[in-house]
């Protein structure tokens, strides 16, 4: 969260008694400030065009337009603003598409008032969030697909370098710094993976590393633990 100014939310919840908690719960964080709230997805996008929020919290099914068209749209648009998906109905293509799409936090219904506060932190500080119950799908789903034993042969041994080190959070720059080859080819890698994975963005690419066993857990996604304690992973 900046220093200098607050970090500007908006809240898309269809239920009017979550909606008040979640954006009580914001307004309480320190370099916050709720600018906006909507109990419709195409409201809600409307007021997110509006108020170009850094954040938005939206429900992922929501009346009118569901959350993951607001991600989409609204996010391709504005790459810097963050985003926190909430619902008790994630499936693991669901959890699967908001990452892929940039969500930076999936946060089920059925946590705890607790859990919510420190996804709504740890967002807000720049990292992701997975909340216990998302962690446990997407890891599921992970041991019951088959094609990532062929998307991992088909890449190099500097290919698999460059794609672990995407996912771990690092910039082209400190990519070649670390492999010691210039930035040209490090884009060069980039864009061979793009291509040969069928990834759009550096989310998506994170997906794949995962899912392919390069990574334990999607990289920059804190997963908490039973007792309470956030774990960076």
């Amino acid at each position: 969260m900046s220093n200098n100014k607050p970090m500007r939310i908006v809240v898309i919840e269809d239920q009017i008694m979550l909606r008040d908690l979640v954006t009580t719960m914001a307004s309480a964080i320190p370099g916050i400030s709720v600018v906006g709230e909507a109990l419709e997805g195409r409201e809600g996008l409307r007021l997110c065009e509006k108020e170009k929020p850094e954040l938005v919290i939206f429900d992922l099914f929501l009346p009118g337009l569901n959350g993951i068209e607001i991600l989409r749209q609204f996010g391709k648009k504005n790459p810097k603003t963050r985003f926190i998906a909430i619902s008790a109905n994630f499936t693991p293509d669901s959890i699967r598409e908001l990452l892929e799409l940039g969500c930076h936090g999936i946060i089920a219904k059925s946590s705890s008032a607790s859990k919510l506060k420190e996804g709504m932190k740890e967002v807000c500080n720049g990292s992701g969030y997975l909340c216990p119950m998302a962690a446990s799908l997407l890891r599921e789903s992970h041991l019951t697909r088959t094609g990532s034993g062929r998307r991992k042969g088909r890449l190099s041994n500097r290919e698999r370098e460059v794609l672990q080190a995407v996912a771990e959070g690092f910039s082209t720059k400190q990519i070649a710094k670390k492999l010691d080859v210039s930035v040209k080819t490090i884009e060069a890698h980039r864009a061979n993976l793009m291509k040969k994975l069928d990834a759009r963005s550096a989310v998506e690419l994170t997906r794949c590393a995962y899912e392919m066993g390069i990574i334990e857990l999607p990289a920059r996604y804190v997963v908490s633990d039973p007792a309470n304690k956030p774990r960076e992973v």
